[in-house]
């Protein structure tokens, strides 16, 4: 239905127009020709106004972008620069002080593999719930009177229901 109320729209504009063009004289053509003419002029000018408006817009974007990306660049430089400069200074001892790390670990390993191997038991895990608290006696004496507690019944009054007489 709209494409059919579309169309017919359109040939009866074409029509009403078609029919205006007819009965105007000459001077109103022209005068109508001009003005359409002028209002086609107006909207080119304003559509390569924009276009330099957005290519102005884009050399500006891109001048910008390369004064960062150089300012980006000068920097990485710099850090890269300041890194060997400190690498070339302390090379020898950072390498140094990393060799005295790994012997002290490499003794330190030593040590305690020839301490498991002297005690018999190494491998076994043991677990001593009494050592975990302070006083192991404490801590029987308090789970005795836990369940002395838990067997009780419990005789509070405000808990027991109330009857209606």
């Amino acid at each position: 239905m709209s494409k059919k109320g579309f169309l017919f729209g359109l040939a009866l504009g074409g029509a009403a127009i078609v029919t205006v063009a007819m009965k105007m004289d000459d001077e109103k053509k022209a005068e109508l020709k001009a003005k359409a003419q002028q209002g086609l002029a107006d909207f080119k000018d304003r559509a390569i106004d924009y276009a330099f408006y957005a290519n102005d817009a884009a050399e500006d974007f891109k001048e910008e972008a390369g004064k960062q990306f150089a300012d980006a660049k000068s920097k990485v430089s710099d850090l890269a620069d300041q890194y060997q400069a400190a690498k070339s200074e302390d090379g020898e001892n950072f390498s140094s002080s990393l060799d005295q790390a790994t012997d002290s670990l490499r003794s330190e390993l030593a040590r305690v593999e020839a301490e498991g191997e002297d005690e018999d038991n190494s491998d076994d895990i043991v677990i001593d719930s009494a050592a975990a608290f302070d006083n192991g006696e404490t801590s029987e004496a308090d789970s005795a009177a836990d369940d002395a507690d838990e067997s009780e019944p419990d005789t509070d009054a405000s808990d027991a229901p109330k009857s209606e007489e």
